[in-house]
């Protein structure tokens, strides 16, 4: 991928980022913004591409990508960009894994109290960097991912900021699972939608990027990063086998004791992720057919039950306890995909 690719937006994106980036040059962008939509159709892209526009000193319709600022974000080292995490408060880089030996690191969580979710310490030092004076008289964002992590501490202390934002502070908070969030929270952020693009753009752009492969795109349903992201590592084969332990748990030819001790506690998170857009499909799928309404009813709660597992796995919850729980819930609702559905 070119490194002037990073400083704009996916090709499916450009409409909402002219929108963004005329409020931008209006100085009307708001102060929280929340962007939600599944994973790999480029929440996390489209957020870096446009803090990147917001802080450039020379924008041209994208980010110049050779300024001062933009250098700085290449890195992780401008100081009026800042990504909070599970891993803590850090400097924004244009990639995850581009952050330079420079990059800015505000707060981490130390090596032995590895967390899952956003602690208030983290959010705590956000806030007071937020209260900084600006560097160079430019705005300041600060990107919440997953937003859907911030633990209930850490959510109730932003929400100061988020109602008394300071001038230039912006908030963007990223989610593909918004309902997880404080209502509070959620209630007083812009919400931003990103669609699954158009199956042909989606090709095209994967094309681009040297990846040719149909499997990919369907078992990343719909979603072209993740798509890339499955087709360069293991992770096809791996969604093909869990979409088989889901059918086989519906057609009892296999126990939920031992399909959930088939998922590995380090993939569980992952996993609760696929398995809720895999039951969504299957619901689509229910209600263009012939399926009775209890059916399609239990396929939804299953999918209300998946997102209150992916809270709870955010947490210290026993992911053999959790899963199991789940595969019983499936069983008994006895669902088995119509002979015409794919194994996504």
């Amino acid at each position: 991928m070119s490194d002037a690719a990073l400083w704009r937006p996916l090709p499916w994106q450009e409409t909402l980022w002219l929108e963004l980036t005329a409020l931008v040059l209006q100085q009307r962008l708001p102060h929280a913004l929340l962007l939600v939509g599944g994973a790999g159709v480029g929440k996390r892209w489209f957020a870096r591409a446009l803090t990147a526009f917001a802080l450039c000193e020379k924008p041209s319709g994208y980010a110049c990508g050779q300024c001062r600022s933009c250098q700085q974000l290449a890195v992780g080292s401008h100081p009026n960009a800042a990504v909070l995490g599970v891993d803590g408060h850090l400097g924004l880089a244009m990639t995850e894994d581009s952050v330079h030996e420079q990059g800015l690191a505000h707060w981490q969580p130390k090596p032995d109290s590895k967390r899952r979710d956003i602690p208030i310490d983290a959010a705590r030092n956000l806030i007071e960097r937020l209260l900084i004076v600006s560097h160079y008289g430019s705005a300041k964002f600060a990107l919440i991912d997953p937003a859907d992590l911030l633990n209930t501490s850490s959510a109730n202390a932003l929400l100061k900021t988020i109602e008394e934002p300071r001038p230039g502070t912006h908030l963007l908070l990223v989610s593909e699972r918004p309902q997880a969030l404080l209502p509070t929270l959620r209630s007083r952020c812009q919400r931003v939608r990103f669609a699954t693009p158009e199956a042909e753009a989606a090709r095209h752009w994967m094309a681009a990027q040297n990846v040719r492969d149909d499997d990919a795109l369907e078992l990343a349903l719909g979603a072209p990063l993740r798509a890339v992201a499955l087709a360069q590592g293991d992770g096809i084969a791996i969604r093909r086998q869990w979409a088989e332990l889901w059918s086989a748990v519906a057609a009892a030819r296999k126990d939920p004791l031992t399909a959930a001790a088939a998922i590995d506690k380090d993939t569980l998170v992952e996993h609760l992720q696929w398995s809720q857009q895999w039951l969504a499909a299957q619901l689509r799928e229910l209600l263009v057919g012939d399926a009775a309404a209890a059916q399609r009813e239990g396929v939804a709660q299953m999918i209300v039950d998946v997102g209150e597992a992916q809270r709870r796995a955010a947490g210290n919850a026993n992911a053999q306890m959790l899963m199991e729980s789940l595969f019983i819930r499936w069983l008994r609702l006895g669902r088995k995909p119509p002979a015409t559905a794919k194994l996504r």
